[in-house]
């Protein structure tokens, strides 16, 4: 399959920052364009070979922002890897050094994965941060509001996350040159990511997280919020977050 070009990627970053934007008309009009986007150059099949046989499956590594893993950043990459067709596998690095998740997926997905979750958990931290301080509580913990507020962006990028996934999923409708729709290129890719996450992780373990002490009134400010964050921050307040045609 063509190589997708760099510009494309760029432009589908921007359109998905823009789909967070507060005004809703912008933000609905960037998801369109997304999607559009999305199936026109093939971008959730854009790894796998012609013939179906194989596909370009690549993994990077991205340490945690904390010693310990919190639950709105394994959920927040899980979801982002989720949304372009990868995997992404959390694990641990010893007592006291941190954690790490190791995103796999086709090289385009894999740009993409990468980019949004760095930004996006940066974003989430940031606007936590900023919620505390403003909205300060005595019978409350700081820890228990951050956590609340998170999940509560989490819960609504999640959902937006979710819509792109289902509106850009390749169809039987369209087939290439070898006689292969979308959909089954689509099996192909995953089966690769498959093999590929067991290439590199022979036995993995499933463990269950605990449930969190949440903060309604924080939780909802944060679910309100999700819809304003900002998924490129050099896109924030500036002139250039407009399309260009």
């Amino acid at each position: 399959m063509e190589r997708i070009d760099h510009k494309i990627v760029e432009r589908l970053k921007k359109l998905l920052a823009l789909s967070a934007s507060d005004n809703e008309n912008e933000a609905n009009l960037a998801m369109r364009k997304a999607e559009d986007l999305m199936r026109r150059h093939n971008l959730s099949v854009a790894d796998v070979a012609l013939n179906g046989s194989s596909a370009d499956i690549e993994s990077v590594e991205v340490s945690g922002l904390t010693k310990s893993k919190q639950k709105w950043e394994l959920h927040l990459g899980i979801c982002i890897a989720r949304t372009f067709n990868g995997r992404a596998i959390s694990y641990r690095l010893g007592p006291g050094k941190g954690w790490r998740f190791t995103f796999v997926a086709g090289r385009t997905d894999l740009e993409l994965i990468v980019d949004l979750y760095e930004r996006l958990r940066q974003t989430i931290r940031r606007m936590s941060s900023a919620y505390v301080r403003a909205n300060p509580n005595p019978y409350v913990s700081p820890r228990t509001l951050h956590n609340s507020y998170r999940l509560g962006m989490l819960r609504t990028i999640k959902t937006r996350l979710e819509q792109v996934r289902k509106n850009t999923m390749p169809n039987d409708e369209s087939r290439n040159v070898y006689g292969m729709s979308g959909k089954e290129l689509m099996v192909v890719k995953s089966n690769a990511v498959d093999r590929k996450v067991e290439e590199l992780f022979s036995k993995l373990k499933i463990f269950t997280s605990r449930i969190s002490t949440v903060n309604m009134t924080a939780y909802r400010r944060g679910q309100a919020d999700g819809r304003n964050v900002s998924l490129h921050r050099s896109l924030e307040g500036s002139e250039g977050s407009r399309f260009i045609e």
